[in-house]
Order: C-alpha cells, then sequence, then structure tokens
C-alpha cells in the first residue's frame, strides 16, 4: 500500500505544480513607479495634440486644455511605461468629463504594434470591467503617437458636445478599432 500512496502523492503534487504556471505570454506588471504625464512634450506628441485641438475647434467648437490632474485609465501593460501626455476636452458643462492621453514610440511601426495590443485589451474583460458599460473608445495612431479616449454618454451632463468631440477624436488619424 505504501508504493501506491507514494506514487499518488507525487502524482497530486506534479499535477498541482503544473496548474501554478506564469503565463509568459503576457507582460508581467510593473514593479516600479509609473510614469505620469510628460514635463515637456515630445515634438510628436505636440504636434499630435495641436492637429487634435484644431480639429475639435473646427468641428464642435471645443478644444483641449492640459490636465495637470492627470488621468490613468486601465490600460494594457504595453502601455504602462510609454511616454504620455494628458489633455482633456473643453466640454462647456462638464469639463472635467473626456480625457484624452498621447502616447509616444520611437517609430510608427513600434505605435502600430502596441496599437494593436492596445486595442485587444480594451475590447477585453479586463478592461470592459474598469470603464462604465455604455462606454465608447477611440484608438487612433498619427505617426509614432497613439491617441486614447473612452467616453460614457450615461457618465457626462454634457452629452451633445461630448459627442460631437468624441466623434471627431474617432476620426483622428488612422483608427485601430478597439475589440477581442
Amino acid at each position: 500500500m505504501r508504493p501506491i500512496g507514494g506514487l499518488l502523492l507525487g502524482l497530486m503534487l506534479a499535477i498541482f505544480a503544473a496548474g501554478c504556471g506564469i503565463d509568459v505570454a503576457e507582460t508581467p506588471p510593473p514593479s516600479g513607479p509609473l510614469p505620469t504625464p510628460l514635463g515637456s512634450v515630445t515634438p510628436a506628441i505636440g504636434g499630435a495634440r495641436t492637429a487634435l485641438d484644431a480639429a475639435l475647434r473646427a468641428g464642435p467648437g471645443v478644444g483641449l486644455d492640459d490636465a495637470p490632474e492627470g488621468y490613468r485609465p486601465a490600460e494594457p501593460p504595453v502601455l504602462l511605461y510609454a511616454p504620455r501626455a494628458v489633455a482633456k476636452v473643453r466640454l462647456p458643462n462638464d469639463p472635467n468629463r473626456l480625457y484624452v492621453v498621447f502616447y509616444a514610440f520611437p517609430d510608427a511601426a513600434a505605435a502600430a504594434e502596441v496599437g494593436s495590443r492596445a486595442a485587444s485589451f480594451f475590447g477585453s474583460g479586463p478592461a470592459l470591467v474598469q470603464f462604465p458599460p455604455d462606454t465608447r473608445f477611440a484608438l487612433n495612431q498619427v505617426g509614432e503617437v497613439l491617441v486614447f479616449a473612452a467616453w460614457s454618454p450615461s457618465a457626462t451632463t454634457d452629452r451633445a458636445a461630448a459627442e460631437a468631440a468624441f466623434e471627431v477624436i474617432q476620426g483622428f488619424g488612422l483608427a485601430i478599432p478597439v475589440g477581442p
């Protein structure tokens, strides 16, 4: 009986150990401090921000303001350490409801690769549980910059202006479809 009991114990330990593996397919969570918005923006971020501000002024008649209070959306590990700048859309009756995050990368190819991975994340369960159920996402590429915004119609008091601004953001640059 003892050899069989030892064999069963060994088999159970092997099964237990196999179930405790690490998923190496995903980047591990950060272990250091997270980046804050850039003190001075890169030329690429500055150009994308200026162009989006002009598009928002020309369309719905709103613009972008700096967001010194910061804003950190739920984001995938590939975006955690990317240099960034945060702005908010100047909505007349709800100025703190629509934020835009600009992420900088070394080149357009790197931005496209990260954008594809980020789009999958924003359409997945881990991201969706961190936003209201009716949240709409905009993820766009402008050269080596990714532009991200998340807007929830139910969470704004200035819905018409917010929706018009969000539609401009969605159409800015090369749209990256968000989804699984």
